[in-house]
């Protein structure tokens, strides 16, 4: 029972002193006492105690929107397919939105209010406006049902795009890429041109998604790549040539300390290059500094405050560096993305894995293959396992399904033989399919108490928390409020048979502050591996160790694809905050990056190519030395007097910053705000293709946003699905969408239920009774 207003309950000892106090001045006594109590009752009632109770909200007849995109990209579908579905579908809405943009998100936000479900008629991209994803969670807290309608092209598409950096150095190696998109049989050439000159022609058949080019700019200032695709058959022509602008500046300064190598010879190509053996008094001019296998001396601590003005920091390593060569706990350490020891470890550590055994785990990860979902989750936890970072913890194994239960107490890593038969032991057992996530919660969260140590926890499972809607809804809230209270760092590990494979788990780290980390069958957790053919494997080889590139959502490894080993290492430890970008296959890190104050370091621990790393320098490797420079040397020109500026699109808005004494003049329409001292920003939404300057510095526009996706978004399936929504056909929409809709509108809703008129009531009978009692008395007498 709770209280509406709690305060009011301090009149209730007040009144019955004052009862007490005046039955000792009176013969009257139990005159008193009946009405001290009806007083009470009364204030009790005026406090408005309430119960809250639990029950399904059933809705019969769901209110049915339909909701169709006709915008500019939707005009190689089928466009009626809303207006049949309406006339199938007993009093639904149509709703429509047209123009050279497609806001779907904005558009599921403001027909919730009129729907119990959303009918989507689109092909899923959305290109403005509030992200998709954030819409349909939004109508999933809302209690509002989003599905889709899988549409089929009727027409033949395709357009191009040049992906790539817009700044390029002198003579110097330019990498960017082709894009062609597709959609149906689409066959004609594809050419690209760099300032007019041919340099690229082929076939359209020829190109898969895209095509990895490089080109050498031989003067400053601005050029132009152009990239044009012809072909046979298509439906808009808009997106069938692409510009891109890329302004060249003169090669950076770099100072390196080393030997010769073959890191020089890289970088003689690369930057304007100066070589020591000592850090000089000034390092003015210099946009970078690449330390290789130098031993520590006290000098180089001048390096910390160097990189946090601005510069950039690149410390290669090998048998003078690193943990050999003296750099633990000094100053210049503290400007590195790593800390120059084998590893970190704080004693007491407990990670709990709890895994999904329930029987939907037991279901092929793929049509064909025997692997089940079970068999996938084992062999993650085991991964997990070997990992260096749980070197000293100590790991403990609960499970969930029909009967949760502890397979194993925290136990020394240590012992880890033992630990991985109990993993590869786990069976799904027999009885009801049920997945009791919140259960297995309190097992952990027991053991995590009962330790009282730092604790990690690990849940693995395919994120279906049950198949019955009702007790699902219930277990999902009953585990979000339990890992908001647990005290220990919460990791959710979904295992997927492809992307975005339907699941809560993302919901659920987005409402508790956990990580989410998707597994799709059959990919590492720790590294990523090649694809070939289809399956993903590791090459090894016997005389050295494989390197595999861990993070591609960074510019160092964003393009990057490595087929390299190395026969040595340094043993170094990223910082919190540092990216690890390049790993041995047991997760050992090998290149780390980070910022540093208003600088960028870079650590590759691993030689220049002497004696440990031949073979990461080779010429379909060197890519990565680039990109690490590159990325430490950051905007190569000037602070003062620079414009940056990626390629924008006809119709959205472009920002540009510019670097500059005085406000910038960049045009009529243009928003433009002083971010700092000399910066500028300035916001602008050109209205045609073409290329504009701002003094020498050249920004492409290009076809609109609308041109740039097209065809059936494969993403929306995930996105549907994870936000408990289906995607149907047009036929199956029309003959079950109404009986799908009334059963994801069924909701647990909590209702308060006031008591105050039970209370009123019970004061009333007492009074009544007391008058009646006290008259008979009277009568009597």
């Amino acid at each position: 029972m709770y209280l509406q207003r709690p305060e009011l309950l301090w009149l209730v000892p007040l009144v019955l002193a004052a009862g007490i106090l005046y039955t000792k001045r009176t013969q009257r006594r139990l005159l008193v006492l009946t009405r001290s109590l009806v007083v009470c009752l009364i204030v009790i009632a005026l406090a408005n105690p309430y119960t809250v109770t639990t029950h399904t909200k059933d809705v019969s007849r769901p209110r049915i929107l339909i909701l169709s995109d006709q915008t500019a990209s939707m005009e190689i579908f089928d466009m009626n397919v809303a207006e049949r579905l309406s006339e199938r579908i007993p009093d639904s809405q149509l709703r429509y939105f047209s123009g050279e943009s497609t806001p779907l998100g904005d558009r599921i936000i403001q027909y919730m209010p009129q729907a119990d479900s959303i009918l989507l008629v689109s092909d899923g991209y959305s290109n403005s406006g509030r992200p998709l994803r954030d819409a349909l969670l939004l109508a999933r807290s809302s209690n509002v049902s989003v599905f889709a309608i899988e549409m089929n092209t009727q027409e033949n598409e395709a357009g191009v795009e040049i992906s790539g950096s817009n700044i390029a150095v002198l003579d110097g190696d330019y990498p960017f890429k082709i894009i062609v998109r597709k959609s149906g049989s689409v066959s004609g050439d594809a050419v690209v041109y760099a300032d007019d000159l041919e340099i690229f022609r082929g076939s359209l058949e020829s190109i898969n998604d895209s095509l990895r080019m490089s080109h050498r700019f031989r003067s400053t200032g601005t050029h132009l790549l152009r990239a044009e695709i012809h072909p046979d058959e298509d439906h808009f022509e808009r997106n069938n040539m692409y510009t891109k602008a890329v302004y060249v500046v003169p090669k950076p300064k770099v100072l390196l300390l080393g030997r010769p190598s073959p890191l020089m010879d890289v970088l003689k190509d690369l930057v304007d290059l100066s070589t020591a053996d000592s850090l000089p008094q000034s390092l003015s001019g210099y946009k970078a500094v690449i330390l290789d296998n130098i031993k520590y001396d006290p000098d180089l601590d001048r390096l910390r405050s160097y990189v946090a003005s601005g510069g950039g920091l690149v410390v290669i390593g090998g048998p003078d560096a690193y943990e050999l060569g003296g750099y633990h706990g000094t100053e210049l350490e503290r400007a590195l993305p790593v800390i120059s020891s084998p590893s970190i470890f704080e004693g007491g550590k407990v990670l709990i894995m709890v895994i999904d055994i329930s029987g939907s785990t037991m279901a092929p990860m793929r049509i064909g293959e025997s692997t089940t979902y079970l068999d996938y989750e084992k062999s993650l936890a085991i991964e997990l396992l070997r990992s260096p970072e749980l070197r000293d913890a100590s790991v403990g194994i609960v499970v969930f399904g029909t009967k949760p239960y502890v397979v194993s107490q925290p136990v020394p890593i240590r012992n880890r033989g033992v630990i991985e038969e109990s993993i590869k032991s786990l069976q799904t057992p027999l009885g009801k399919d049920e997945t009791n996530l919140d259960e297995g919660l309190r097992l952990a969260w027991k053991i995590i108490n009962e330790s009282r140590a730092e604790a990690d926890l690990v849940i693995i499972s395919d994120g279906r928390i049950e198949p019955d809607k009702v007790k699902g809804d219930q277990v999902f809230l009953n585990s979000v409020d339990i890992m908001r209270k647990m005290n220990a760092t919460v990791t959710l590990i979904q295992v997927q048979s492809y992307a975005g494979s339907a699941g809560r788990f993302q919901e659920m780290a987005s409402l508790t502050g956990a990580t989410f980390r998707p597994a799709v069958y059959p990919s590492s957790l720790t590294v990523r591996t090649p694809e070939i053919e289809g399956e993903h494997e590791v090459a090894e080889n016997v005389s050295g160790y494989t390197l595999v590139v861990t993070d591609q959502n960074h510019y160092i490894t964003e393009e990057i694809e490595i087929n390299a080993t190395i026969s040595g290492f340094n043993d170094v430890t990223p910082k919190p905050g540092a990216q690890r970008l390049v790993a041995l296959t047991d997760g050992k890190p090998i290149v780390t990056a980070m910022r540093y104050g208003l600088g960028r370091s870079v650590s590759l621990a691993t030689d220049d190519g002497n004696a440990w790393a031949q073979s990461l320098y080779a010429a379909e490797n060197s890519m990565l030395i680039s990109s690490i420079v590159n990325w430490a040397v950051g905007d190569p020109r000037p602070e003062k007097e620079r414009v940056e500026a990626g390629d924008g699109w006809a119709g959205s808005p472009l920002e540009i910053y510019v670097s500059s004494e005085s406000p910038p003049e960049i045009g009529e329409g243009a928003r433009i705000e002083s971010t700092a001292p000399g910066r500028y920003t300035a916001t602008i939404v050109p209205e045609s293709e073409g290329v504009y300057y701002i003094n020498d510095y050249g920004i492409a526009v290009n076809y609109p946003l609308e041109y740039r996706n097209f065809g059936f978004n494969p993403e929306l399936r995930g996105m549907i699905e994870a936000a408990g929504g289906k995607i149907f056909t047009e036929e199956e929409a029309g003959r079950s969408i109404v009986e799908e809709a009334r059963k994801a509108s069924e909701r647990l809703v909590q209702e308060r239920l006031s008591i105050s008129w039970q209370l009123l009531l019970a004061a009333l009978v007492l009074f009544l009774f007391e008058v009646t009692i006290r008259r008979l008395r009277e009568i009597r007498g």
